[in-house]
């Protein structure tokens, strides 16, 4: 019984390690306020890992029986497959045809790896990985030119002159290169017309430049950054 136990020691070390990689990785992801957390990537690191470790070691018994057939990468493969799902679900696509949560789902499909890397007892390359993921992310999220996007903004101005304002408003925009992606024009009165648009502004522009950029033109209503 005692050297069962002591059989089970490396095991658990193995889980512990892969909880260690996880949590280090959710961290950095619910400092940054993102679906999947700390708890998320612990428990998928440690179910990861757990099911690694079942892979390698969980037939041992039948290895030895008459017909029986063992295919340790299956569970793996497995595991691969079934997480498809679950990073499925945390990408979402909002009603203006948006994606987000895709860097959230890979991360949660490294962890993943990692917890089968650190069940397979690879340790130098699971731990090596999670401090790699973690820079990676923590360098990605500075204001790099290489990773900046474009902004997007939803603006809603009001014209008085149909012609006139909107030559006026299009004019202003090109100043900036802020493209205009789509618009809904509404007639509001008697010469009064609301033109709602969703704008691209270019990624070399902060959120202070973009609201002093919208706040200069004397037509404005609203406007509202999406992303």
């Amino acid at each position: 019984m005692n050297a069962y136990l002591m059989e089970q020691i490396p095991f658990l070390i193995r889980i512990l390690l892969a909880c260690l990689c996880g949590g280090v990785i959710g961290i950095e992801r619910q400092l940054r306020t993102k679906v999947a957390g700390t708890r998320t990537h612990v428990m998928i690191a440690l179910a990861s890992a757990l099911m690694m470790l079942i892979s390698k070691y969980g037939f041992f018994d039948v290895l030895n029986v008459a017909g029986a057939s063992v295919d340790v990468s299956r569970v793996a493969a497995g595991i691969i497959t079934g997480i498809g799902i679950l990073g499925g679900g945390l990408v979402f696509i909002g009603k203006q045809g948006y994606v987000s949560g895709i860097t959230t789902a890979a991360g949660v499909w490294v962890t993943v790896a990692v917890g089968m890397a650190i069940g397979a007892g690879m340790y130098p390359v699971g731990i090596a990985t999670t401090i790699l993921v973690v820079s990676v992310q923590a360098l990605f999220h500075k204001n790099l030119w290489v990773v900046k996007q474009a902004t997007r903004a939803r603006v809603v101005f009001q014209i008085t002159n149909e012609k006139k304002g909107f030559e006026k408003i299009t004019r202003e925009l090109n100043e900036y290169n802020v493209s205009i992606n789509q618009f809904k024009w509404e007639r509001k009165g008697k010469n009064v017309f609301q033109l709602r648009c969703q704008v691209l502004v270019p990624a070399k522009y902060s959120k202070e430049d973009i609201v002093e950029m919208f706040t200069k033109m004397e037509e404005l209503e609203s406007f509202e950054i999406i992303q």
